[in-house]
């Protein structure tokens, strides 16, 4: 089953905190994994959110 999102959180080497970077169409991972190699590097660690997923420190 291929999961599709609008916004990802990633992590690169080295990094402590993930980054988020958001689509207006929800890709896949492999083709977040494809835009963030071109732009800033191979990311170490790869999650999507989803609307319904809870953020720390909301709430």
């Amino acid at each position: 089953m291929l999961i599709r999102r609008r916004i990802w959180l990633y992590r690169l080497p080295g990094q402590v905190f993930a980054q988020q970077i958001s689509f207006e169409r929800p890709v896949t991972a492999a083709t977040v994994r494809r835009v963030l190699q071109r732009t800033v590097g191979a990311p170490l660690e790869l999650w999507g959110r989803g609307v319904a997923d809870s953020v720390a420190g909301h709430g």
